[in-house]
């Protein structure tokens, strides 16, 4: 599906083309969502920019990301999408700009361009120039990122909280008295985790990129342009901080709950070590007194059978209270 941004003398408005032929000239910005190989092939003969498949969108090297190719720059952002379905995953998104038109080849819907979609239709500063919407693509991005880590944030404290301070009692809720299971907060901390390493890929190719705009030096550009990009920059780092800050907190509340689980094994199995002790002398006793030999004088004593009895609770009580003075219970 390809959606086309028109500049009018009343703003911005959309055309929803069914050929890429028909593209007016008043376009400046051309929204490709999941295109086919004929709307490639077509984009790339009418507008005679190189429209990059899936496969090549989704590379890794910078030199394949971000490079500059027939007076256009060639750009790959990675967002999060799927965020409310529970599974967040990344996405990544070409964006192809040129001194009359910023062109995006994407093939997921994404909640960044839904809301520039509509402020883009308000706002008539933003049909100035391709530079500008494609830095008010970047910010909305980087606002959007800002958002995430921010929840994420939230979230991190909602298990610090769940595994530190909720644990510290018996391993109980603060608002029930139902007690936690470890394992199943490892099991939530990984599926943060992998959330938390989602955003912050998208975070540091976010960075990647707005370093080479910074450095990139175009002609047409719009003199603040380059200073808005700063700003930019200068967000993307605090964000990269910020979100290798919360990769680390989620490490350690991860290493911290396998400790503790490590810790609820160790008191189960001190406790079946101190039974072990405990019942080891009277069961001395009890086997010496069953081996049945005829002569065995204690056998024909009338108090013998008491005396042995007293002698294994005796055997008994007297390692527990040793424990117990100890500390070892």
């Amino acid at each position: 599906m390809a959606t086309a941004y028109l500049k009018t003398d009343e703003g911005v408005k959309t055309l929803q083309l069914t050929r890429i032929v028909e593209l007016p000239k008043e376009t400046i910005w051309l929204d490709l969502l999941q295109p086919s190989s004929d709307d490639e092939r077509l984009v790339e003969t009418f507008l005679g920019v190189e429209v990059p498949t899936e496969q090549e969108i989704e590379e890794i090297e910078d030199s394949s990301r971000f490079y500059h190719k027939n007076r256009g720059i060639y750009l790959t952002v990675s967002l999060l999408t799927h965020l409310d379905a529970g599974q967040p995953s990344s996405t990544d998104v070409r964006f192809i700009l040129t001194p009359n038109r910023l062109i995006s080849v994407r093939y997921v819907e994404s909640k960044p361009f839904r809301i520039f979609s509509n402020r883009i239709l308000r706002d008539r500063e933003a049909s100035e120039s391709s530079d500008i919407i494609m830095e008010r693509m970047l910010e909305l991005v980087v606002d959007d990122l800002a958002d995430i880590l921010e929840e994420a944030a939230l979230n991190v404290d909602r298990l610090a909280r769940k595994v530190f301070f909720s644990t510290a009692h018996d391993h109980t809720a603060e608002d029930e008295s139902e007690p936690i299971d470890l394992k199943e907060m490892i099991t939530e901390i990984g599926r943060f985790g992998e959330f938390v390493s989602e955003a912050r890929l998208s975070v540091f190719n976010m960075n990647r990129l707005l370093i080479f705009l910074s450095q990139t030096s175009v002609k047409w550009w719009q003199p603040d342009t380059r200073a808005r990009l700063q700003t930019l920059l200068r967000d993307i780092r605090s964000l990269t901080e910020h979100a290798t800050f919360l990769a680390n907190r989620v490490n350690f509340i991860l290493d911290a709950t396998l400790g503790m689980i490590n810790i609820e094994q160790n008191k189960i199995i001190k406790i079946f070590s101190v039974a072990a002790v405990v019942f080891l002398p009277p069961t001395l006793i009890a086997s010496i007194y069953g081996m049945n030999f005829h002569h065995m004088p204690e056998l024909q004593w009338v108090f013998g059978y008491p005396l042995s009895i007293a002698l294994m609770v005796i055997a008994a009580v007297l390692p527990y209270f040793y424990f117990k003075r100890r500390g070892w219970l």
